[in-house]
C-alpha cells in the first residue's frame, strides 16, 4: 500500500511539471502601420492601431515551468500603407483596406510561471516582433525589454521606424 501511495505521489508531481496554463495576451503596436488582426498560436488577440495596444482579447497556453526553446507563432494583418497617408485612401476591390499578412515564430524569453499574468506581443518595424511573459507593464523601468530596447518600449506604443533597429539595419532573425 505504501509503495502505491509513493508511486501515485511521484506521478502527480511529475504531472505538475508539465502543467499548461492559459495566459491572457495583449498586442502592442510600435509601427507606423495600422494592424487589424493579431493571432498568437492561432488565437485571436486583438488589433492594435498605430500608437495603441494592450487590450486583452484572448489567451494562449504556455507551460507553467519555463522550457528553453518555447516559441509562439505570431501572425498579423497590417495595412500596406503608412498610417494617415494618401496611400491609405486606396481600397481593395471590395472597398476594404489593403492588407498584408505577416508571420513570425518568436522564441519566448525566460519567465516565472508562478507570477506570469500576461503575454505581451510587441510588433516592431520591419515586420519584426517580440514576446514577453510576466506580470510587469511594458511601461515599467524594470521590464525585460530594456535589455534590448532601453527605454524605447517604456515610452509607450508609437512608431519606432527610424529609431529602431539602430542604424536602420534589419534584425538578424527577421522573417516575413
Amino acid at each position: 500500500m505504501r509503495i502505491l501511495f509513493i508511486l501515485s505521489l511521484i506521478a502527480i508531481l511529475a504531472g505538475c511539471k508539465d502543467e499548461m496554463l492559459a495566459v491572457p495576451v495583449g498586442a502592442y503596436n510600435y509601427t507606423n502601420h495600422d494592424i487589424s488582426m493579431v493571432w498568437a498560436d492561432g488565437h485571436w488577440v486583438g488589433g492594435p492601431r498605430v500608437n495603441g495596444g494592450g487590450g486583452i482579447a484572448g489567451s494562449i497556453t504556455l507551460p507553467r515551468k519555463y522550457t528553453p526553446g518555447t516559441s509562439v507563432k505570431l501572425e498579423w494583418e497590417r495595412g500596406v500603407c503608412i498610417h494617415d497617408t494618401p496611400e491609405c485612401e486606396k481600397r481593395d476591390a471590395s472597398g476594404g483596406f489593403i492588407l498584408t499578412t505577416k508571420s513570425k515564430t518568436v522564441v519566448v524569453p525566460p519567465y516565472d510561471g508562478e507570477t506570469m499574468a500576461e503575454v505581451q506581443v510587441v510588433l516592431l518595424p520591419n515586420d519584426d516582433a517580440r514576446i514577453y511573459v510576466g506580470n510587469i507593464s511594458l511601461l515599467h523601468k524594470e521590464h525585460p525589454s530594456h535589455k534590448e530596447f532601453g527605454s524605447l518600449i517604456e515610452d509607450g506604443p508609437r512608431p519606432l521606424e527610424g529609431i529602431w533597429p539602430p542604424n536602420n539595419s534589419k534584425p538578424k532573425d527577421a522573417s516575413k
